[in-house]
């Protein structure tokens, strides 16, 4: 189950991620160098993704290079970053002036110059300031428009480059036009490129109120299925948790998902750890220990139980046969 899927985490999970009610906050931060090296401790870790141009460029590209070689990395997918800076603020892909677009949509194709070069075929994007706060705000068919306009030219740029949209229902603006799995489907639909794909985050998945399983299914049905993201989450943010740590059903059918409509790419691990006692490393080795043990549970199950119990409606069944594998024979 899973058996050729490859499993990496994100670089920005080694990097202090502030409370925003603590005013300082002097933590150390380590260069993305630093960061590989600590990732490359963590066994049964395959990649580490960059964030582009923040820690990748092709200024630094031989340097990293040495480092992924040197951690036992392979290419993972590279994150085109168009929302950290302040003349992103209010839009980077629909901002009204035309030059921020471009400088967002030259940013995004670098990202992808950079990704081949590195040796991998896919990159990803949020698109996190894309979006508005009131009613009355914006006009949405325009800037849903300048979605589809930029989309149409990343895409063009290099046709054997894949582009997986990460979206998210808020955060920072309080809505989002890439908002759900069904809205960027609508959106590759308009853009109507084969390289224009999805990114599933577990997390942002939640927070939309789908389930991610079935977001697995509807994805794969229509073959834009490019990229997951495994974090955790309670619903009511973008908790960015230990994956398995709080949905563990829905942790579970994801996994079986995945594996049911054929995915064989890369799955990432993005906690966010806030408190200075909560070891970043050690949120990955344990978010791939319990992947790695929730698919051998759903081995264990077999295919042909997991379908007799949904099937079956009844969600005593599923929970029999899982609880016999966690907790042993006797009851």
């Amino acid at each position: 189950m899973l058996e050729n899927v490859r499993f990496c985490a994100f670089g920005q999970t080694w990097s202090p991620h502030y409370d925003r009610y603590l005013l300082s906050d002097d933590r150390y931060k380590p260069d993305i160098v630093e960061v590989i090296q600590v990732a490359g401790k963590v066994h049964g870790l395959q990649g580490i993704e960059l964030l582009h141009p923040q820690h990748v460029r092709m200024d630094n590209l031989e340097e990293i290079k040495k480092a992924l070689e040197n951690g036992g990395f392979q290419p993972a997918p590279i994150a085109a970053s168009i929302s950290g800076k302040r003349q992103y603020r209010a839009g980077s892909l629909t901002a009204d002036d035309k030059k921020v677009r471009q400088e967002a949509i030259d940013t995004v194709k670098n990202a992808m110059e950079v990704a081949a070069a590195l040796g991998t075929d896919r990159i990803f994007l949020w698109l996190g300031r894309d979006g508005y706060d009131y009613s009355f705000q914006i006009d949405y068919d325009v800037y849903w428009g300048r979605l589809v306009d930029a989309f149409k030219e990343i895409g063009e740029h290099r046709p054997d480059i894949k582009i997986a949209i990460n979206y998210k229902i808020k955060e920072p603006r309080r809505w989002l036009l890439a908002s759900s799995a069904t809205k960027v489907l609508m959106l590759i639909d308009e853009v109507n490129l084969p390289n224009i794909g999805v990114m599933l985050d577990s997390g942002h998945s939640l927070l939309a109120y789908e389930n991610p399983a079935e977001t697995v299914a509807l994805l794969a049905r229509k073959g834009r299925l490019f990229h997951t993201h495994l974090n955790d989450s309670t619903r009511f943010w973008d908790d960015d948790m230990v994956f398995g740590s709080v949905q563990f059903f829905e942790s579970l059918e994801m996994l079986y998902w995945l594996d049911r409509v054929g995915y064989r790419d890369w799955i990432s691990f993005n906690p966010h750890t806030q408190l200075e006692e909560e070891n970043p490393t050690r949120s990955i080795e344990e978010a791939l220990r319990y992947s790695k043990g929730m698919i051998s549970i759903l081995e264990s199950l077999g295919n042909d139980a997991i379908e007799k119990a949904i099937q079956s409606r009844e969600v005593t069944e599923i929970m029999a046969l899982v609880g016999k594998q966690i907790f042993g024979a006797k009851r």
